[in-house]
């Protein structure tokens, strides 16, 4: 019995080597300006970050998530920004993007994932057009 503990706190104290570091985020936001997306993120504790990636996924992209920006970690309460003007937007759909930590030691956590609903901007302009004409 005394074995089989000894061997769980071993095990514990390595898993702990192996999963140090981490991310605890203070926000991740996505907004529309214009036709681009902005996508900020403000991170309270970056631990043993090699780097960030963000991805996005859309219908375009066959519902896969795609590598768009990766950003090496430049402290905390920084934030990090990334304008995505590369989104086709046809109609309205549904774009979704990921925040992943790439570790030091290779490890990839998902930090969060977070979608958006728009409308795309060909369409605004289609609907005034229509309004202007009957006023």
């Amino acid at each position: 019995m005394r074995k089989i503990a000894f061997i769980l706190v071993g095990l514990g104290l390595v898993g702990a080597t192996f999963l140090s570091g981490g991310v605890r985020l203070n926000f991740f936001n996505i907004q529309t300006e214009g036709r681009d997306f902005i996508v900020t993120w403000n991170v309270d504790v970056e631990e043993d970050v090699h780097e960030y990636e963000l991805l996005r996924k859309t219908t375009t992209s066959n519902d896969q998530f795609v590598k768009v920006f990766t950003a090496r970690p430049h402290g905390t309460g920084k934030d990090y920004l990334f304008r995505d003007s590369q989104v086709y937007k046809s109609g309205s759909e549904q774009l979704d993007y990921r925040l992943d930590a790439v570790y030091s030691s290779g490890l990839r956590e998902i930090i969060i994932t977070k979608s958006i609903n728009y409308t795309s901007t060909a369409v605004r302009r289609t609907w005034g057009s229509l309004k202007a004409l009957f006023q």
